[in-house]
């Protein structure tokens, strides 16, 4: 379960920028959209399944997924970062100091019943410093803590070197300048105490489509679960009025002309260089079944499909699911069926999360989201981007927040001039 998340000095996010999925308690509205972990010193607090992101093209609503996805990735694969390779820092660019200054981030999350802290800030080149607390029964403990200490140019460890945590030597020494130690005493060690937290972050934080370049959402999970237990996955077919029937997967050998347009690292990935053909089943109306290829299937129809095995995934084994833009090439009542599913304590029993960003205004129904889980990105003059949930405005129960928000009510529309238009009519 996510808590909170802050970042700084990331992309267009220049001052530290904090999404919480804390429910407030004068919200008494849709019950259901609500967690309540009881966790050991917050047992009156509790948190949303999932929070919604507007704003206009260009906000910065991707950069907020992105940072997650960033963070992910250095605790996932820093161990394996060469010696002296400079770390992937994107600080803010629209001024001359961001440039030089750390990206920080904050994260508070609740792994196996536990609540962790995790703090790291870093630069191209070098980790600046690495916290991680674990509060197991609501007190804090700090299991270690990492600091560069520009005057002797070394790290400084501090551990309080108790049966709760321990930092062996070895441990140290190979945590490289732009390596996490979360995930070298993880993945190189098998920490005893570090399992659990770093599990989260490879396991149960998943990020969906966090820009264009970085990974557009693929088949394989879909396919994993068809070839594991088709059932679920072939219903969320059948009942999305795709008029498809069923899926027929089958191997097929790479051609060498396409052989040769993949890189290298990618075909090591592929055994014996065959790839998965997706076939949709269709029934006519005349009742035979009609094969059509799935890359001839809509837009809409490929991208629900690659969206079945991580929503199947995240309901069955919990965690927490970030996507971008959600509604692309979806009908918005299919895309509301997707986020009623995880907002209904029924179906979403592992009490998992969904952060999404989105331009559907259809969503904003107060009865299907709380007003403290939907989140608003502004731009300023500047250029650097701010959060802000939309509960900062006063409004009613029974206010029309789509209208309120496409009339610009809370910010966080595109500022479109008469003369935009009018510079296209023809004289």
């Amino acid at each position: 379960m996510l808590l909170d998340f802050q970042v700084r000095n990331y992309r267009s996010f220049r001052e530290a920028t904090t999404l919480s999925l804390a429910a407030s308690n004068y919200d008494k509205t849709l019950p259901g959209n609500v967690i309540a972990p009881n966790l050991p010193g917050l047992k009156n607090q509790s948190f949303l399944r999932g929070a919604a992101i507007y704003g206009p093209n260009a906000s910065g609503k991707s950069n907020l997924l992105l940072s997650l996805w960033q963070l992910q990735n250095l605790v996932r694969a820093s161990h394996s970062f060469e010696s002296g390779a400079p770390l992937d820092q994107e600080p803010f660019l629209f001024d001359s100091e961001s440039s030089n200054e750390a990206t920080c981030y904050e994260l508070r999350f609740v792994a196996h019943g536990v609540r962790y802290h995790f703090r790291l800030a870093y630069t191209r080149e070098r980790v600046l410093e690495e916290h991680l607390s674990a509060y197991p029964n609501g007190k804090e403990q700090v299991w270690y803590e990492r600091t560069w200490d520009t005057k002797t140019n070394s790290y400084h460890y501090y551990s309080p070197e108790t049966e709760s945590f321990t930092i062996r030597k070895a441990e140290q020494e190979a945590t490289k300048a732009n390596s996490l130690f979360l995930s070298v005493a993880t993945n190189l060690f098998d920490h005893p105490k570090l399992g659990k937290p770093y599990s989260w972050f490879r396991v149960n934080l998943r990020i969906l489509n966090p820009s264009i370049f970085r990974g557009e959402i693929g088949d394989i999970s879909t396919l994993q679960r068809l070839g594991r237990d088709p059932g679920p996955a072939l219903t969320m077919l059948r009942q999305a009025d795709l008029g498809i029937m069923d899926v027929e997967v089958r191997k097929e050998t790479m051609s060498e002309d396409l052989v040769k347009l993949f890189p290298k690292e990618l075909m090591s990935m592929i055994p014996d260089g065959q790839v998965d053909r997706i076939t949709m089943v269709h029934e006519g109306q005349d009742g035979r079944i009609y094969p059509l290829e799935f890359e001839k299937e809509s837009a809409g129809t490929q991208r629900y499909f690659k969206l079945i095995g991580p929503w199947l995934s995240l309901l069955e084994s919990g965690g927490v699911l970030c996507i971008d833009e959600i509604e692309a090439s979806l009908h918005p009542l299919l895309t509301r069926k997707l986020v009623e599913t995880v907002m209904n304590p029924e179906i979403n029993t592992n009490n998992s999360q969904l952060i999404f960003t989105t331009h559907d205004p259809t969503l904003l129904d107060l009865t299907l989201l709380r007003r403290d889980q939907i989140w608003l990105v502004e731009k300023s003059q500047e250029n650097d981007s701010f959060l802000y949930p939309v509960t900062e405005y006063k409004m009613t129960t029974r206010e029309d927040i789509a209208k309120g928000y496409l009339s610009g009510k809370y910010g966080a529309v595109p500022f479109l001039p008469a003369s935009l238009i009018a510079s296209l009519e023809r004289p």
